[in-house]
């Protein structure tokens, strides 16, 4: 029953009047499904807020209480109003002094705006943690940037250096070095007197972070080509402003996760495109497909031999429609089935597609809002359930088509749920889907604007009553 309770709390057709019924028959999930609704009212937040199992922190967050209402006795449901705009600043004030070092750390990480003496003081902080935290804000001034850039501790300077709003004179520092003058303080010795004689592993901590930044210069990543950390590799792999003689070494990486990263970037050449196309590993040819540059003809190699992406490819949305034509007249159904993805086809390949006979190409075209309900019907007609989830993606999907589907699509449930979901499904199939053994299916149904008002009452007041759902 909860399935559908979730529904009817995301139904933004519920009437006013089932909103507390609902919130007392419902369980901790409908009423924090309730708590996300955009038209949520103060009045309606009063009375989510009478049970202890909601998330106040949601109110909070999405505006939907005052700022008088926000409970005093925790600091991070006090940051969470910070961070919406609700509290004033005198109170953000005293965050600022909070003797927890998360709440500063917190309100100089989440809330934007602050006042630059206040940004300032959070970069200046004691704790390096809180300082670190202010090291990510995207509104240092170019002074504390700087400041930022020599701070004495490890922490602080790793954490700036990920920061994508940094000038990149500066990340560029840190990527060669660590910064200058070099860091005195680590996690190990920041609390003793004593400090660590050598900062090295901090040092490295400083440029991988600043390796990882879109925004550092290109200049000096090639050095870290060979890192351990595979992980900071791929984070610069994607990069369009690469010297050209690193794309080889990116391609020959062990890494095959890294592979394919490298598969997808635009700039790497069409030699290196197929040489990844012939990689071992599945994945990586399937990046170099979703690679805009790939040549026209290794794509359709890859489709006959690999299950490409529902979505359109974006080599397939460049191309131009002599290349389409061409690719919608291959022998390989998987070929077509490109093509028949791409949303703005001309109406002549559209009809061709249309007439396919092949299942995956009518998958491909049945979404497309152009056929019309009468070659969607025929779609329908001529491949059967096998097409009623695409076709029921369609926007234009006739009421009477989407009826007759949903009668038929007991061996199709995935179809059942886009069907319960789509706005022209008429409100008593929807009423139907509700008894559906798939909770997906009948949260949709639930969710759905034209449920009869009558039957949302129905279903409130037998959750209310503990009666399973009829």
């Amino acid at each position: 029953m909860q399935d559908v309770l979730g529904g009817l709390a995301e139904n933004p057709a519920l009437p006013e009047r089932l909103f507390e019924r609902l919130v007392e028959a419902g369980e901790e999930d409908v009423r924090l499904l309730l708590a996300r609704r955009d038209d949520l009212t103060e009045t309606q937040a009063r009375t989510l807020r009478a049970h202890d199992d909601v998330d106040v922190w949601t109110l909070v967050a999405h505006r939907k209480i005052t700022w008088a209402e926000v409970p005093r006795d925790d600091p991070h449901l006090l940051v969470a109003a910070a961070q919406a705009g609700i509290a004033p600043e005198a109170a953000v004030r005293e965050l600022a002094a909070h003797p927890d070092r998360e709440v500063r750390a917190g309100l100089a990480f989440y809330v934007t705006g602050l006042p630059p003496d206040l940004l300032a003081a959070l970069a200046r902080d004691a704790d390096p943690h809180v300082a670190a935290s202010a090291a990510q804000s995207p509104e240092l001034s170019s002074g504390l940037a700087e400041e930022l850039a020599r701070h004495p501790h490890v922490v602080v300077r790793a954490e700036f250096a990920r920061n994508e709003h940094a000038p990149p004179a500066l990340l560029a520092s840190l990527l060669a070095d660590g910064g200058h003058p070099a860091p005195t303080r680590c996690a190990a010795c920041h609390s003793r007197d004593e400090r660590c004689a050598d900062h090295w592993p901090g040092v490295r901590r400083i440029r991988l972070a600043a390796a990882t930044n879109p925004a550092v210069p290109p200049a000096g990543l090639e050095e870290f080509l060979d890192a351990d950390e595979a992980w900071v590799v791929d984070a610069f792999a994607e990069r369009t402003d690469l010297p050209p003689h690193v794309h080889p070494r990116l391609a020959a990486h062990p890494v095959a996760s890294l592979r394919a990263t490298v598969a997808r970037n635009a700039t790497i050449g069409e030699s290196l495109l197929l040489q990844l196309a012939d990689d071992p590993d599945p994945d990586v040819s399937l990046a170099v497909a979703e690679n805009p540059a790939v040549p026209l003809a290794r794509l359709a190699a890859l489709a006959g031999r690999a299950r490409l992406p529902r979505e359109p490819l974006p080599r397939i949305l460049a191309a131009t429609d002599a290349e389409l034509h061409e690719l919608a007249g291959s022998r390989v159904a998987q070929v077509r089935a490109l093509v028949a993805a791409r949303p703005d086809l001309p109406a002549g390949l559209l009809n061709l597609l249309v007439a396919d006979p092949d299942i995956g190409v009518a998958r491909r075209i049945a979404p497309h809002p152009a056929l019309g309900e009468h070659r969607l019907a025929d779609l329908v007609e001529r491949h059967g359930p096998p097409v009623y989830g695409a076709a029921a993606r369609n926007p234009g999907c006739p009421p009477a088509l989407l009826r007759r589907m949903a009668r038929d699509a007991e061996s199709v449930r995935k179809a059942l749920r886009t069907i319960a979901a789509h706005p022209a499904t008429p409100p008593d199939v929807v009423e139907g889907l509700l008894a559906d053994p798939d909770p997906r299916v009948a949260h949709a149904a639930a969710a759905h604007p034209s449920l009869p008002v009558e039957t949302m009452e129905r279903l409130v007041e037998q959750a209310a009553e503990g009666r399973p759902r009829t």
